[in-house]
């Protein structure tokens, strides 16, 4: 895969779609703001440093679940190195579990249909105008993309994420990303493998996981 430049240096992605709340978050090391964009019909994420989206099920996971506990104990350790989570939004499953972990440097992503105020965490939200575009943001945009277990949702956020980073190669202006997905996910991909219905070398540049701490221990550096 040809890219340039590294995984941690400002980057700037335009998506289609309306941009109705902004969120932004500062920190020492790392940088990640959600805005309009100056061109129409397009919203603009911008960041910098270590940025990392954890996307898995907003069903009603205990958080006593393995991957529960997984998620909040890779949000608390990025917070820990000095960067910011971003995730789904919503106090369910791994998204709850990823906004413990990461407190007040998390910006969740919503759209209106789901904006349950009465159900948000406290930290920072931006708000959508569609589901499409949570899921552009969340499966493109940050340096890092984790997705754990999940549903018909997250399937859709890890082939966008698949997809985009094997497209890498056509666009080597790019700055590298990596994308960690779950062992939970590996019987259904390696079917449609087989299958066909999705080219073996899609998947060459993905790693997978077992747990948080093969992704924290493969984290570059700053």
């Amino acid at each position: 895969m040809a890219t340039s430049g590294n995984l941690y240096d400002l980057r700037k992605r335009r998506f289609f779609g309306e941009v109705m709340q902004e969120a932004e978050i500062k920190r020492e090391k790392a940088w990640a703001h959600l805005h309009k964009s100056s061109k129409e019909l397009l919203g603009t994420f911008e960041s910098e440093g270590l940025v990392v989206s954890i996307n898995g099920g907003g069903e009603d996971m205990p958080m006593n679940h393995p991957h529960a506990e997984d998620a909040k104990k890779l949000a608390a350790t990025i917070v820990e190195l000095g960067g910011i989570v971003l995730n789904g939004g919503r106090k369910k499953g791994i998204m709850q579990a990823s906004s413990k972990g990461g407190g007040q440097n998390v910006i969740g992503v919503l759209y209106p249909e789901i904006d349950e105020k009465k159900q948000r965490m406290k930290h920072e939200y931006a708000m959508v105008n569609s589901p499409s575009q949570r899921i552009e943001i969340l499966a493109t945009c940050p340096p890092i993309m984790v997705i754990f277990q999940g549903g018909i949702g997250t399937l859709q956020q890890l082939l966008r994420a698949v997809v985009h980073l094997h497209d890498h190669q056509y666009h080597p202006e790019q700055l590298p990303q990596m994308v960690f997905i779950s062992n939970y996910w590996t019987p259904m991909l390696q079917t449609m493998v087989n299958m066909r219905a999705l080219p073996a070398q899609y998947m060459e540049n993905v790693q997978f996981f077992a747990s948080a701490d093969e992704v924290i221990a493969q984290l570059p550096k700053a």
